[in-house]
């Protein structure tokens, strides 16, 4: 027997519908950054992404006020987070235009939906935990609070094995008993099991799995004929896991039999042709067969660029993983994908493609091997890797990664990032240098449609983003984080576009006309596509020209990009970017320095601007506005605590009346406060946790704080202060993430310096630069009246609760 994904789901019905080639291909003006906009660390890494990948400002949305940045139910999911994204796309009339949600870090990661499925009987493997990439790729269900968004066939971008299967799909009746024969099965009640699963075979279903069970109910009730009628109907609907059919212990009574063997020789020596790669629109609908259709159902791609809490990575290595992404664009990585076996589950889930895929990436020129083992070992040119291990040490693989590459894993915990959870997580191979991952954040089951399947590096290798090989891989992505650069694509072409009629900072006015033309095989070009400040405006057909009319914009800076949409199989486009000044009018804005500057976070900084006659002035960050002057001759004041750290590029905005001007556009070079390491004489066999004090009385052992609740805990009452000291090391400088939230009047304290406070029960950031050395611990509060709550997160890689596991007693001349 092997639960397989359509055990558990049901197929729509199959629509018949055959349509033109479409183009689409991820492009910087297809992507939206939603970013916590109370986070530095969120706000830091969308600087940089955003200023990397050249991605329209309008095309990014800051969220305040998130309520948690590990998990949450589905509804405040809903209402702080997938709701206002779809509003604000909608809203700036982007949303035909965004084909990928990205997500930056301190957002959560997974979510409880359990307030959905209430009153509903799912299956076992049908955990009610969801990842926040999934629920945004199926966002029409998760919107209308559709739980088929469970289901593990409904993604039907995903590339199918070829021949798709015929037959009628299970209804929701007929799904149900389905469940309940396969709950039989489990109870060993085999005979009832058969009359039950038998029974949905009375007409042909397009199901293998409904067959390849229903033989294996029938092999255990001495049925071996009938068991072999329905093997055959499960190999002829699409079932390919050979190995599995061999070593399955339900068919032991089958295994001696010719027909068997012939069967399972048959297979073995069957290739696997899956559905053509292709591109990824969230304004197709997708019908049953996998094709756009007007009455298809619509999904939006999704990945998050990092995590940075939990067990995450560092700030500085999910710069480097969207840095050694983008710099892997078209450089074909010379190098070998892997695919890894092991015998473990983890790995034999998958095993059925490895050879097919494996064979096909050698026909379009990039080295596949399969090999024995849990990691690659000595190898330096790791291309991508599928591994299935619960744990692994990379480092001691002696491999290296090369830049594009996906490394993932399929276990039970690899997604799930909370400090306490278990096994791997994906977010190692990031810091081994992979430009994507992903893992479950909850128990999977180790089901195939859970997970990519090895077709993924093909997709990869013919062409297609991180996000579209991702999703044409997966076919039930409601419980798989995707961590990455969702447009990283190595092996993408380098191709570029001409235009004439303008220039680089040319003074433009008027109606002007852009005359595209294609470097290269232009009759490749279907057609040209303009748009303004990321923002589309017009379609024009090869050879025609694009004509706009200036006047319907605001004076100022502009960016013109002009794409080239392909007629390929690879659905690509290409684009050229120039920047201007349109100049309808004699409204300007000026700026005293447009050098950047250097500033400490949290330090205040004035911007001197100078727009005469205007009505206002605004500085826009990510979209949107950090500080304002009500006359045109101002000085701006910015907290460069809302800017996050490294350079945020700015920009001017200036009223004139019902006129708008754009400004010119400036940057800030924003650093974390720094410390230095404190001499300490807190051994190393000091005793391991931290020192509480309550009021005046003796300070008593402290081992964690990971339950919010650990002051009632302690004892403390209405109005009590408390203290809680301790020292850790740093071995190396790196840059510290603190996150509290509490409702005392807490204060951190980091070697004597002051470095976060909360009281009001939300979320504060605070980043610190830690050097080398022994750093004393300080947290200080009063209880209030009721259920004193204090979470606080602190680290350089990930993030922790203060405990025994990292923290030691400070002596008494170490505290204060």
């Amino acid at each position: 027997m092997k639960i397989h994904a359509h055990v558990l789901v049901f197929i729509l019905a199959i629509l018949a519908v055959v349509t033109p080639p479409v183009r689409a291909d991820l492009t910087p003006e297809s992507v939206a950054v939603v970013v916590n906009g109370d986070s530095w660390a969120s706000l830091t890494i969308a600087n940089e992404y955003v200023r990397m990948r050249s991605i329209p400002e309008s095309n990014v949305i800051v969220l305040r006020g998130i309520s948690s940045f590990e998990r949450m139910n589905i509804d405040t999911f809903r209402d702080q987070i997938l709701r206002p994204v779809f509003d604000t796309l909608e809203s700036r009339g982007l949303r035909d235009q965004i084909d990928c949600i990205t997500y930056s870090v301190d957002l959560p990661t997974s979510v409880n939906v359990r307030a959905d499925t209430r009153g509903q009987s799912l299956p076992q493997v049908i955990t009610p935990v969801a990842s926040t990439n999934g629920l945004t790729y199926l966002h029409e269900w998760v919107m209308r609070k559709d739980t088929d968004y469970l289901r593990l066939d409904i993604n039907r971008y995903s590339r199918r094995v070829l021949p798709l299967p015929v037959g009628e799909p299970l209804s929701v009746e007929d799904a149900a008993e389905y469940q309940r024969g396969m709950a039989l099965y489990a109870e060993k009640d085999y005979e009832r099991a058969t009359q039950v699963i038998e029974a949905l075979t009375k007409i042909q279903r397009d199901d293998s799995s409904l067959y390849y069970n229903l033989a294996c109910c029938q092999a255990l009730t001495g049925q071996s004929n009938e068991a072999m009628v329905s093997l055959q109907q499960a190999v002829s609907l699409g079932w390919r896991d050979s190995k599995h059919m061999a070593g399955d212990s339900d068919l032991t009574t089958l295994r001696t039999r010719p027909d068997f063997k012939a069967l399972l020789a048959k297979m073995q020596s069957q290739k696997i042709e899956m559905q053509p790669t292709r591109g990824f629109r969230s304004t197709y609908g997708w019908d049953a067969l996998g094709n756009p259709s007007e009455s298809g159902v619509h999904y939006m791609l999704s990945t998050m660029l990092g995590v940075t809490s939990g067990r995450g990575n560092s700030v500085e290595e999910v710069i480097a993983c969207l840095r050694r992404a983008q710099g892997a664009d078209s450089t074909s990585p010379r190098g070998t994908v892997y695919f890894l076996k092991n015998g473990n589950v983890r790995s034999t889930t998958r095993e059925w493609a490895f050879a097919d895929a494996g064979e096909q990436l050698k026909a379009t020129g990039v080295r596949a091997q399969t090999v024995d083992g849990v990691l690659p070992q000595d190898k330096r040119d790791v291309a991508g890797a599928l591994i299935g291990t619960a744990t692994f040490d990379w480092e001691t693989s002696n491999s290296t990664i090369l830049p594009g590459a996906i490394v993932e894993h399929l276990t039970s915990c690899g997604g799930m990032m909370r400090e306490r959870d278990t096994q791997t997580p994906c977010t190692d191979f990031i810091r081994a240098g992979a430009a994507g991952s992903s893992g479950a954040v909850t128990e999977p089951y180790a089901l195939q449609a859970k997970f990519p399947n090895a077709f993924m590096q093909l997709h990869y290798a013919l062409g297609s983003t991180l996000a579209e090989a991702y999703y044409q891989s997966l076919e039930g992505p409601y419980q798989l984080l995707i961590i990455g650069d969702p447009l990283c694509q190595p092996w993408g072409d380098t191709r570029r576009v001409g235009v004439s009629g303008i220039s680089r900072n040319a003074s433009l006015k008027g109606d002007i006309e852009i005359r595209p033309r294609f470097i290269g095989r232009e009759s490749s070009v279907k057609e040209y596509q303009l748009f303004v400040d990321g923002k589309y405006t017009q379609t024009a057909a090869r050879g025609e020209p694009l004509t706009l009319d200036t006047t319907a914009f605001a004076d100022g800076e502009h960016a013109l990009t002009v794409a080239a949409l392909h007629d390929d199989a690879l659905e690509t486009r290409d684009r050229s970017v120039t920047l201007v000044q349109f100049r309808n009018t004699d409204n300007t804005v000026s700026l005293s320095s447009r050098t950047a500057r250097k500033a400490r976070f949290g330090e205040v900084i004035e911007v001197k601007l100078r727009a005469t006659g205007a009505s206002s002035l605004q500085v826009m960050h990510l979209g949107r506005v950090v500080g304002q002057a009500e006359d045109g001759q101002g000085v701006i004041e910015l907290d460069t605590s809302r800017l996050g750290l490294g350079v945020a590029t700015l920009r001017v905005i200036a009223r004139f009346g019902e006129d708008t001007v754009h400004g010119p556009s400036f940057t800030v070079d924003v650093s974390a406060p720094s410390l230095r390491g404190r001499a300490s004489n807190s051994a190393q066999s000091a005793p391991a946790g931290m020192l509480l004090a309550l009021d005046n009385e003796p300070a008593v052992p402290l081992l964690d704080t990971l339950n919010a609740n650990w002051l009632t805990e302690a004892g403390a009452t209405e109005g009590q202060s408390f203290e809680i000291t301790g020292v850790f090391d740093a071995a190396e400088p790196g840059l510290m993430q603190l996150q509290l939230k509490t409702n005392t009047n807490a204060r951190v304290e980091i070697d004597g310096t002051m470095v976060i406070e909360a009281h009001d029960g939300t979320w504060q950031y605070m980043p610190v630069q830690i050097t080398p050395g022994t750093h004393l611990l300080r947290i200080t509060g009063t209880a209030p009246k009721r259920n004193p709550r204090l979470d606080l997160r602190l680290g350089i890689t990930g993030t922790r609760n203060p405990s025994d596991r990292w923290l030691r007693q400070a002596l008494a001349k170490n505290r204060r």
